[in-house]
Protein backbone atom coordinates (compact mmCIF):
# COMPACT_ATOMS: atom_id res chain seq x y z
CA UNK A 1 0.00 0.00 0.00
CA UNK A 2 1.21 3.80 -0.78
CA UNK A 3 2.10 5.37 2.21
CA UNK A 4 1.02 8.52 3.07
CA UNK A 5 4.43 10.03 2.64
CA UNK A 6 4.14 9.17 -0.66
CA UNK A 7 0.81 10.76 -1.25
CA UNK A 8 -0.15 13.88 -2.36
CA UNK A 9 -1.47 16.57 -0.02
CA UNK A 10 -3.32 19.55 -1.51
CA UNK A 11 -1.30 22.51 -2.38
CA UNK A 12 -2.35 25.97 -0.47
CA UNK A 13 -1.60 29.40 0.88
CA UNK A 14 1.51 29.57 3.83
CA UNK A 15 0.77 32.70 5.13
CA UNK A 16 2.89 34.21 7.78
CA UNK A 17 5.49 32.26 9.06
CA UNK A 18 3.73 31.90 12.36
CA UNK A 19 0.55 32.92 11.98
CA UNK A 20 -0.32 30.66 8.87
CA UNK A 21 -3.78 32.03 7.53
CA UNK A 22 -5.06 32.78 10.48
CA UNK A 23 -6.35 36.63 10.24
CA UNK A 24 -7.72 36.36 6.98
CA UNK A 25 -9.57 33.29 7.72
CA UNK A 26 -11.07 35.28 10.92
CA UNK A 27 -11.52 38.54 9.40
CA UNK A 28 -12.99 37.85 6.10
CA UNK A 29 -13.70 34.68 5.17
CA UNK A 30 -15.68 34.29 2.41
CA UNK A 31 -13.07 36.42 -0.08
CA UNK A 32 -9.85 34.36 1.63
CA UNK A 33 -12.06 31.35 0.60
CA UNK A 34 -12.58 32.75 -3.23
CA UNK A 35 -9.03 33.14 -3.36
CA UNK A 36 -8.28 30.07 -2.51
CA UNK A 37 -10.64 28.38 -4.29
CA UNK A 38 -9.35 31.31 -7.61
CA UNK A 39 -5.63 30.32 -6.86
CA UNK A 40 -5.45 26.95 -5.84
CA UNK A 41 -8.71 24.83 -7.29
CA UNK A 42 -10.70 22.30 -5.39
CA UNK A 43 -8.51 21.17 -2.86
CA UNK A 44 -6.65 23.50 -0.71
CA UNK A 45 -4.60 22.88 2.31
CA UNK A 46 -4.39 26.07 4.05
CA UNK A 47 -1.90 26.30 6.70
CA UNK A 48 -3.11 27.74 10.13
CA UNK A 49 -0.96 27.72 13.24
CA UNK A 50 2.06 25.69 13.48
CA UNK A 51 0.72 22.08 13.34
CA UNK A 52 -2.78 23.18 12.57
CA UNK A 53 -4.07 22.80 8.69
CA UNK A 54 -7.57 23.36 7.42
CA UNK A 55 -8.74 21.86 4.15
CA UNK A 56 -11.03 23.91 2.14
CA UNK A 57 -12.62 20.95 -0.12
CA UNK A 58 -15.10 22.67 -2.56
CA UNK A 59 -15.79 19.82 -5.15
CA UNK A 60 -18.70 18.25 -5.34
CA UNK A 61 -17.45 14.81 -5.35
CA UNK A 62 -15.47 16.06 -2.07
CA UNK A 63 -18.57 17.39 -0.25
CA UNK A 64 -19.90 13.80 -1.43
CA UNK A 65 -17.90 11.87 0.09
CA UNK A 66 -17.55 13.73 3.41
CA UNK A 67 -21.03 14.50 4.18
CA UNK A 68 -22.40 11.17 2.56
CA UNK A 69 -19.75 8.25 1.04
CA UNK A 70 -17.64 8.08 3.71
CA UNK A 71 -19.95 10.04 6.72
CA UNK A 72 -18.98 7.65 9.29
CA UNK A 73 -15.31 8.97 9.23
CA UNK A 74 -16.35 12.68 9.40
CA UNK A 75 -17.95 14.29 12.74
CA UNK A 76 -18.32 17.67 13.75
CA UNK A 77 -14.98 19.14 15.07
CA UNK A 78 -15.03 19.95 19.26
CA UNK A 79 -14.19 23.59 18.64
CA UNK A 80 -17.72 23.25 16.77
CA UNK A 81 -19.69 21.39 19.91
CA UNK A 82 -18.71 22.77 22.82
CA UNK A 83 -19.07 26.43 21.26
CA UNK A 84 -22.42 25.99 19.70
CA UNK A 85 -23.52 24.01 22.64
CA UNK A 86 -22.79 27.07 24.63
CA UNK A 87 -25.91 28.20 23.07
CA UNK A 88 -27.99 25.26 22.00
CA UNK A 89 -26.48 22.56 24.87
CA UNK A 90 -26.36 19.23 23.52
CA UNK A 91 -29.33 19.93 20.98
CA UNK A 92 -29.76 17.88 17.78
CA UNK A 93 -27.11 20.15 15.93
CA UNK A 94 -24.79 19.36 18.16
CA UNK A 95 -25.46 16.14 19.81
CA UNK A 96 -23.88 13.25 18.03
CA UNK A 97 -23.79 9.22 18.18
CA UNK A 98 -26.72 7.29 19.64
CA UNK A 99 -27.93 10.08 21.43
CA UNK A 100 -28.44 12.31 18.15
CA UNK A 101 -29.59 9.12 16.36
CA UNK A 102 -32.88 8.51 18.89
CA UNK A 103 -33.53 12.52 19.11
CA UNK A 104 -33.33 12.80 15.36
CA UNK A 105 -35.83 9.62 14.87
CA UNK A 106 -37.80 10.77 17.77
CA UNK A 107 -38.69 14.26 15.88
CA UNK A 108 -38.88 13.20 12.26
CA UNK A 109 -42.62 12.39 12.21
CA UNK A 110 -43.21 16.30 12.80
CA UNK A 111 -41.29 17.15 9.21
CA UNK A 112 -43.32 14.62 6.94
CA UNK A 113 -45.14 15.96 4.72
CA UNK A 114 -48.61 14.68 6.41
CA UNK A 115 -48.04 16.73 9.11
CA UNK A 116 -46.65 19.65 7.35
CA UNK A 117 -49.78 20.19 5.69
CA UNK A 118 -51.62 20.71 8.70
CA UNK A 119 -49.09 23.79 9.18
CA UNK A 120 -49.88 25.58 6.12
CA UNK A 121 -52.89 27.73 7.47
CA UNK A 122 -50.51 28.53 10.26
CA UNK A 123 -47.81 30.14 8.01
CA UNK A 124 -50.22 31.99 5.64
CA UNK A 125 -51.98 33.44 8.57
CA UNK A 126 -48.68 34.71 10.25
CA UNK A 127 -47.73 36.13 6.27
CA UNK A 128 -51.23 37.92 5.80
CA UNK A 129 -50.80 39.54 9.72
CA UNK A 130 -47.42 40.81 8.35
CA UNK A 131 -49.19 42.55 5.22
CA UNK A 132 -52.05 44.02 7.01
CA UNK A 133 -49.49 45.44 9.09
CA UNK A 134 -47.24 46.88 6.32
CA UNK A 135 -50.76 48.43 4.61
CA UNK A 136 -50.88 50.62 6.84
CA UNK A 137 -47.66 52.78 6.05
CA UNK A 138 -45.92 53.45 3.43
CA UNK A 139 -42.48 54.62 5.28
CA UNK A 140 -39.37 52.91 3.74
CA UNK A 141 -37.93 50.05 6.39
CA UNK A 142 -35.39 47.25 6.43
CA UNK A 143 -36.97 43.88 5.82
CA UNK A 144 -34.20 41.64 7.87
CA UNK A 145 -35.49 42.11 11.13
CA UNK A 146 -38.58 41.62 10.24
CA UNK A 147 -38.58 38.42 8.36
CA UNK A 148 -36.59 37.32 11.46
CA UNK A 149 -39.68 38.44 13.37
CA UNK A 150 -42.20 37.09 11.07
CA UNK A 151 -39.93 33.36 10.67
CA UNK A 152 -39.96 33.09 15.23
CA UNK A 153 -43.75 33.74 14.89
CA UNK A 154 -44.17 31.07 12.18
CA UNK A 155 -41.56 28.80 14.12
CA UNK A 156 -43.33 28.82 17.41
CA UNK A 157 -46.73 28.69 16.02
CA UNK A 158 -46.07 25.43 13.80
CA UNK A 159 -43.14 23.72 15.97
CA UNK A 160 -44.52 24.45 19.48
CA UNK A 161 -48.52 26.25 19.09
CA UNK A 162 -47.38 29.33 21.03
CA UNK A 163 -47.75 32.75 19.82
CA UNK A 164 -44.29 34.20 21.00
CA UNK A 165 -44.62 37.06 18.64
CA UNK A 166 -44.44 39.35 21.79
CA UNK A 167 -41.26 38.56 22.71
CA UNK A 168 -40.19 38.34 18.90
CA UNK A 169 -37.78 41.78 19.45
CA UNK A 170 -36.04 41.07 22.53
CA UNK A 171 -35.70 37.23 21.25
CA UNK A 172 -34.44 38.25 18.32
CA UNK A 173 -31.94 40.65 19.94
CA UNK A 174 -30.69 37.91 22.03
CA UNK A 175 -30.00 35.81 19.26
CA UNK A 176 -28.17 38.01 17.14
CA UNK A 177 -25.83 38.42 20.53
CA UNK A 178 -25.50 35.14 20.99
CA UNK A 179 -24.90 34.62 17.56
CA UNK A 180 -21.97 37.14 17.53
CA UNK A 181 -20.89 35.29 20.68
CA UNK A 182 -20.48 31.90 19.31
CA UNK A 183 -18.95 33.29 16.29
CA UNK A 184 -16.29 34.77 17.90
CA UNK A 185 -15.70 32.53 20.37
CA UNK A 186 -15.42 29.59 17.65
CA UNK A 187 -13.09 31.96 15.27
CA UNK A 188 -10.53 33.83 17.82
CA UNK A 189 -10.54 31.10 20.86
CA UNK A 190 -10.36 33.65 23.33
CA UNK A 191 -8.00 32.42 26.00
CA UNK A 192 -10.52 34.20 28.99
CA UNK A 193 -13.07 31.36 29.99
CA UNK A 194 -16.84 31.87 29.58
CA UNK A 195 -17.39 33.03 33.27
CA UNK A 196 -15.00 35.54 33.41
CA UNK A 197 -16.73 38.72 33.93
CA UNK A 198 -16.06 40.72 30.93
CA UNK A 199 -18.14 42.56 29.26
CA UNK A 200 -18.79 40.13 25.93
CA UNK A 201 -19.16 37.05 28.85
CA UNK A 202 -22.04 39.34 30.17
CA UNK A 203 -23.93 40.31 27.30
CA UNK A 204 -23.99 36.89 26.30
CA UNK A 205 -25.12 35.27 29.39
CA UNK A 206 -27.63 37.97 29.32
CA UNK A 207 -28.64 37.13 26.03
CA UNK A 208 -28.94 33.28 27.18
CA UNK A 209 -30.86 33.59 29.87
CA UNK A 210 -33.19 35.67 28.07
CA UNK A 211 -33.84 33.02 25.47
CA UNK A 212 -33.79 29.77 28.41
CA UNK A 213 -36.32 32.05 29.85
CA UNK A 214 -38.87 32.42 26.68
CA UNK A 215 -38.63 28.55 26.14
CA UNK A 216 -38.86 27.12 29.70
CA UNK A 217 -42.28 29.89 29.70
CA UNK A 218 -43.46 27.30 26.87
CA UNK A 219 -42.47 24.42 28.21
CA UNK A 220 -44.02 25.29 31.55
CA UNK A 221 -47.72 26.76 30.05
CA UNK A 222 -47.60 23.60 28.02
CA UNK A 223 -47.38 21.18 31.24
CA UNK A 224 -49.94 23.53 32.92
CA UNK A 225 -52.34 22.79 30.56
CA UNK A 226 -52.32 19.28 29.99
CA UNK A 227 -52.99 20.02 26.42
CA UNK A 228 -51.29 17.96 23.71
CA UNK A 229 -51.58 19.45 20.33
CA UNK A 230 -50.34 17.79 17.35
CA UNK A 231 -46.78 19.19 17.28
CA UNK A 232 -42.99 18.69 17.52
CA UNK A 233 -43.37 19.96 21.85
CA UNK A 234 -45.98 17.06 22.32
CA UNK A 235 -43.42 14.81 20.77
CA UNK A 236 -40.38 15.67 23.17
CA UNK A 237 -42.85 15.69 26.31
CA UNK A 238 -44.81 12.41 25.20
CA UNK A 239 -41.01 10.62 24.56
CA UNK A 240 -40.11 8.07 26.87
CA UNK A 241 -36.55 5.75 26.60
CA UNK A 242 -37.06 2.21 25.26
CA UNK A 243 -34.82 0.93 28.32
CA UNK A 244 -35.46 2.86 31.44
CA UNK A 245 -38.95 4.35 30.10
CA UNK A 246 -38.21 8.00 31.38
CA UNK A 247 -38.92 10.89 29.77
CA UNK A 248 -36.51 13.89 29.06
CA UNK A 249 -35.35 15.88 31.44
CA UNK A 250 -35.78 19.62 31.30
CA UNK A 251 -32.10 20.27 29.94
CA UNK A 252 -32.98 18.16 27.05
CA UNK A 253 -36.07 19.37 26.70
CA UNK A 254 -34.61 23.09 26.81
CA UNK A 255 -32.00 22.47 24.78
CA UNK A 256 -33.71 20.71 21.75
CA UNK A 257 -36.49 23.38 21.85
CA UNK A 258 -33.82 26.01 22.07
CA UNK A 259 -32.03 24.10 19.03
CA UNK A 260 -35.27 24.09 16.77
CA UNK A 261 -36.81 27.49 17.56
CA UNK A 262 -33.21 28.77 16.64
CA UNK A 263 -32.96 26.70 13.47
CA UNK A 264 -36.46 27.10 12.66
CA UNK A 265 -36.59 30.92 12.17
CA UNK A 266 -32.88 32.28 11.77
CA UNK A 267 -32.31 30.26 8.17
CA UNK A 268 -35.17 31.28 7.22
CA UNK A 269 -35.23 34.46 8.26
CA UNK A 270 -32.19 35.41 6.98
CA UNK A 271 -33.03 33.85 3.46
CA UNK A 272 -36.25 35.39 3.18
CA UNK A 273 -33.95 39.09 3.32
CA UNK A 274 -31.69 38.25 0.95
CA UNK A 275 -34.61 37.30 -1.58
CA UNK A 276 -36.80 40.02 -1.17
CA UNK A 277 -32.88 42.05 -1.50
CA UNK A 278 -32.68 40.36 -5.11
CA UNK A 279 -36.04 40.54 -6.02
CA UNK A 280 -36.48 44.21 -5.59
CA UNK A 281 -32.93 44.59 -7.46
CA UNK A 282 -34.04 42.52 -10.42
CA UNK A 283 -38.08 44.04 -10.85
CA UNK A 284 -38.69 42.31 -14.13
CA UNK A 285 -38.16 38.82 -12.45
CA UNK A 286 -40.05 40.11 -9.77
CA UNK A 287 -43.29 40.85 -12.13
CA UNK A 288 -42.63 37.40 -13.86
CA UNK A 289 -43.08 35.53 -10.28
CA UNK A 290 -46.04 37.81 -9.51
CA UNK A 291 -48.03 37.25 -12.97
CA UNK A 292 -47.45 33.58 -11.90
CA UNK A 293 -48.63 34.02 -8.41
CA UNK A 294 -51.28 35.73 -9.63
CA UNK A 295 -52.00 33.35 -12.28
CA UNK A 296 -52.62 30.62 -9.79
CA UNK A 297 -54.04 32.47 -6.78
CA UNK A 298 -56.32 35.06 -8.43
CA UNK A 299 -56.12 36.45 -5.13
CA UNK A 300 -56.48 33.77 -2.61
CA UNK A 301 -54.77 32.61 -0.10
CA UNK A 302 -52.41 29.93 -0.96
CA UNK A 303 -52.42 26.54 -0.02
CA UNK A 304 -49.90 23.04 0.09
CA UNK A 305 -51.46 22.23 -2.84
CA UNK A 306 -50.48 25.70 -4.86
CA UNK A 307 -47.18 25.30 -4.36
CA UNK A 308 -46.16 22.76 -7.60
CA UNK A 309 -47.83 25.72 -9.87
CA UNK A 310 -45.69 28.12 -8.42
CA UNK A 311 -42.32 26.94 -10.34
CA UNK A 312 -40.94 30.24 -10.45
CA UNK A 313 -42.20 31.60 -7.27
CA UNK A 314 -39.37 28.30 -5.90
CA UNK A 315 -37.01 28.74 -8.38
CA UNK A 316 -36.58 32.39 -6.93
CA UNK A 317 -36.06 30.67 -3.20
CA UNK A 318 -33.85 28.03 -4.68
CA UNK A 319 -31.46 30.54 -6.34
CA UNK A 320 -31.71 33.22 -3.35
CA UNK A 321 -30.15 29.82 -1.34
CA UNK A 322 -27.22 29.19 -4.15
CA UNK A 323 -26.08 32.74 -3.85
CA UNK A 324 -26.56 33.18 -0.61
CA UNK A 325 -26.64 30.31 1.74
CA UNK A 326 -27.46 31.12 5.23
CA UNK A 327 -25.11 28.08 5.91
CA UNK A 328 -22.37 29.23 4.34
CA UNK A 329 -19.53 26.37 5.57
CA UNK A 330 -19.84 23.01 6.99
CA UNK A 331 -16.59 22.30 9.56
CA UNK A 332 -15.88 18.33 10.02
CA UNK A 333 -12.69 16.29 11.15
CA UNK A 334 -11.44 13.21 10.28
CA UNK A 335 -11.66 10.11 12.28
CA UNK A 336 -9.32 8.47 10.16
CA UNK A 337 -6.95 9.29 7.01
CA UNK A 338 -8.84 9.07 4.02
CA UNK A 339 -7.99 9.76 0.17
CA UNK A 340 -10.26 12.39 -1.66
CA UNK A 341 -9.54 13.60 -5.21
CA UNK A 342 -6.43 11.99 -5.38
CA UNK A 343 -5.14 14.08 -2.04
CA UNK A 344 -4.01 12.44 1.28
CA UNK A 345 -6.62 13.75 4.05
CA UNK A 346 -5.01 13.23 7.61
CA UNK A 347 -6.28 11.76 10.82
CA UNK A 348 -7.67 14.29 12.51
CA UNK A 349 -7.69 17.26 9.64
CA UNK A 350 -10.12 19.70 9.55
CA UNK A 351 -12.27 20.13 6.95
CA UNK A 352 -13.87 23.09 5.38
CA UNK A 353 -16.96 22.26 2.57
CA UNK A 354 -18.24 26.13 1.67
CA UNK A 355 -21.34 26.24 0.16
CA UNK A 356 -20.19 29.74 -0.69
CA UNK A 357 -18.13 28.64 -3.30
CA UNK A 358 -19.20 25.23 -4.34
CA UNK A 359 -22.69 27.29 -5.47
CA UNK A 360 -20.88 29.74 -7.37
CA UNK A 361 -18.61 27.20 -9.13
CA UNK A 362 -17.52 28.06 -12.73
CA UNK A 363 -17.31 24.35 -13.81
CA UNK A 364 -20.72 23.78 -12.99
CA UNK A 365 -22.95 27.20 -12.89
CA UNK A 366 -23.04 29.52 -15.84
CA UNK A 367 -22.63 32.53 -15.04
CA UNK A 368 -22.26 31.64 -11.49
CA UNK A 369 -22.53 35.10 -10.07
CA UNK A 370 -25.64 35.93 -11.57
CA UNK A 371 -29.02 36.00 -10.24
CA UNK A 372 -30.87 33.48 -12.61
CA UNK A 373 -34.01 31.58 -11.00
CA UNK A 374 -34.46 29.95 -14.10
CA UNK A 375 -32.02 27.81 -13.89
CA UNK A 376 -33.86 26.21 -11.16
CA UNK A 377 -36.73 25.59 -14.10
CA UNK A 378 -34.42 23.44 -16.00
CA UNK A 379 -31.45 22.35 -14.01
CA UNK A 380 -28.41 20.71 -15.79
CA UNK A 381 -29.08 16.72 -16.10
CA UNK A 382 -25.09 16.54 -15.75
CA UNK A 383 -24.80 19.00 -12.79
CA UNK A 384 -23.99 16.67 -9.73
CA UNK A 385 -26.25 16.33 -6.92
CA UNK A 386 -23.54 18.16 -4.69
CA UNK A 387 -22.82 21.05 -6.28
CA UNK A 388 -26.18 22.49 -4.19
CA UNK A 389 -26.54 21.68 -0.87
CA UNK A 390 -27.84 24.40 0.92
CA UNK A 391 -29.10 21.81 3.41
CA UNK A 392 -26.01 20.29 3.95
CA UNK A 393 -26.42 16.22 2.98
CA UNK A 394 -26.06 12.88 3.97
CA UNK A 395 -27.67 11.85 7.47
CA UNK A 396 -26.98 15.23 8.99
CA UNK A 397 -29.28 16.85 6.34
CA UNK A 398 -31.27 19.25 8.00
CA UNK A 399 -34.11 18.11 9.28
CA UNK A 400 -36.32 21.24 8.63
CA UNK A 401 -35.43 21.42 4.96
CA UNK A 402 -38.65 20.44 3.40
CA UNK A 403 -40.27 22.37 6.25
CA UNK A 404 -38.17 25.53 4.89
CA UNK A 405 -38.69 24.96 1.19
CA UNK A 406 -42.63 24.78 1.98
CA UNK A 407 -42.44 27.88 3.96
CA UNK A 408 -40.72 30.32 2.46
CA UNK A 409 -42.57 29.99 -1.11
CA UNK A 410 -46.06 30.34 0.99
CA UNK A 411 -44.88 33.67 2.86
CA UNK A 412 -43.12 35.26 -0.82
CA UNK A 413 -46.91 34.15 -2.46
CA UNK A 414 -48.58 36.11 0.02
CA UNK A 415 -46.65 38.92 0.48
CA UNK A 416 -46.28 40.01 -3.26
CA UNK A 417 -50.00 39.36 -3.83
CA UNK A 418 -50.13 42.33 -2.06
CA UNK A 419 -47.53 44.65 -2.43
CA UNK A 420 -44.26 45.22 -5.41
CA UNK A 421 -41.45 45.42 -2.99
CA UNK A 422 -38.88 48.41 -4.24
CA UNK A 423 -35.03 48.50 -2.76
CA UNK A 424 -34.43 52.03 -1.36
CA UNK A 425 -30.04 51.58 -1.82
CA UNK A 426 -27.99 50.17 -5.01
CA UNK A 427 -25.39 48.24 -5.29
CA UNK A 428 -24.47 44.80 -3.45
CA UNK A 429 -26.42 43.71 -0.17
CA UNK A 430 -22.61 43.07 1.96
CA UNK A 431 -23.00 39.40 3.16
CA UNK A 432 -21.97 39.10 6.80
CA UNK A 433 -20.89 35.44 7.81
CA UNK A 434 -21.75 35.90 11.61
CA UNK A 435 -22.76 31.65 12.25
CA UNK A 436 -25.34 32.68 9.76
CA UNK A 437 -24.64 34.48 6.31
CA UNK A 438 -26.76 37.34 6.69
CA UNK A 439 -27.08 40.98 5.01
CA UNK A 440 -24.44 42.87 7.10
CA UNK A 441 -25.98 46.66 6.98
CA UNK A 442 -29.79 44.89 6.50
CA UNK A 443 -32.37 45.27 3.47
CA UNK A 444 -34.00 48.60 3.55
CA UNK A 445 -37.18 48.07 1.17
CA UNK A 446 -40.29 49.97 0.33
CA UNK A 447 -43.31 48.41 -0.35
CA UNK A 448 -45.75 49.66 -2.68
CA UNK A 449 -49.38 48.17 -2.63
CA UNK A 450 -50.32 46.45 -5.59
Amino acid sequence: MTTMTQKRLPPGPRGHWLRGCLRRFQHEPLEFYRECHREYGDYVRIRMVPGVDVYLLTHPDAVEQVLQKHHQNYRKPDFFHKTVGLLAGNGIFTSKGPFWLRQRRLMQPAFHRQHLVKLVPKITAAAEAFVEEKARSTEPFDILPEMMKLSLRIAGDTLFSTDISADADEVGQAFRTAFEYVSYRMNYSPWTPVWWPNQRNREFAAAKRTLDRVVLKIIANRRASGEQPDDLLTLLLTAQDEESGTGMTDQQLLDEVLTLLLAGHETVGASLAWAWGLLGEHPHIQDDVFAEIQQTLQGRTPTLEDLPKLPLTRAVYDETLRLYPPAWGQPRQAIDKDEIGGYTIPQGAFIVLSQWITHRHGAYWSDPHAFRPERFLHPDPQRPKFAYFPFGGGPRICIGNTFALMEAPLVMATILQRFRVHRTTTGEIVPDPTFTLRPKFGVPVRLEAR
